[in-house]
């Protein structure tokens, strides 16, 4: 099943392409390389996990609030819209809202793996590629659980515009330094501010488990 099945928004076109324009760089030196890049790259290869196998996918969701997050959380709350809502639609409004969370984080390490992939051919010396391809092999697992955590959900929502336009900055600017300041300082540090406010208020055990792992990830 394709995730853009689950999505509410009609006609969302499937591909979403970004020209480039850069140098594919090759270090032929093959040296030692520096101590603390080569160590990365080795903590990075010590804590690979399997989304399929750590994950306990048979936790359950519950229907009317996945995550169990407080509907304090939710922007309608404190809002007439909400207090005149019926329990079914409140429910349904938490069902949308944490989709659209968990589509948003999704979506979000699909595009640190291609600004972790670009950086990979960019990147002059052989250690900072080293490192550059384990993070590569992260983001694409953390795709990977998110997407199957939104496959149990039964509901998805594509990359928001604003998004977008930051992912298309990043991947547009020919300087590897650039795309790397755009995907670790600023899109995978707002993530992972989000990731543990997640962690924080979320009671849903999956959910708990799912954004632990992530995090240990993205902290290192």
């Amino acid at each position: 099943m394709a995730l853009s099945d689950l999505y509410p928004i009609p006609d969302v076109d499937p591909v979403w392409s970004v020209p480039q324009g850069f140098e594919a760089a090759f270090d032929w030196r093959f040296d030692e390389g520096r101590a603390h890049m080569m160590h990365l790259y080795q903590k990075g290869k010590d804590m690979q996990w399997d989304a399929l196998e750590r994950i306990d996918w048979a936790l359950e969701l519950d229907s009317d609030n996945p995550m169990g997050v407080p509907d304090e959380m939710i922007g309608l709350y404190h809002t007439p819209f909400w207090a005149k809502m019926s329990e079914k639609e409140r429910a349904a409004a938490r069902r949308h809202v944490q989709a659209w969370t968990i589509s948003q984080f999704m979506q979000g390490e699909q595009a640190a793996m291609i600004c972790a992939a670009k950086i990979v051919q960019q990147v002059p010396d052989l250690d900072a590629k080293f490192y550059a391809a384990t993070q590569v092999m992260d983001e694409a697992r953390h795709v990977e659980a998110y997407k199957k955590f939104l496959e149990k959900l039964g509901l998805a929502y594509p990359m928001t515009k604003p998004l977008q336009t930051l992912v298309d900055q990043a991947l547009r600017d020919q300087r590897w330094d650039m795309t790397y300041l755009a995907m670790q300082v600023v899109i995978e540090g707002l993530a992972l501010a989000a990731f543990g406010n997640i962690r924080e208020i979320a009671r849903n055990k999956l959910t708990q488990q799912l954004n632990a792992f992530v995090m240990q990830d993205e902290s290192r």
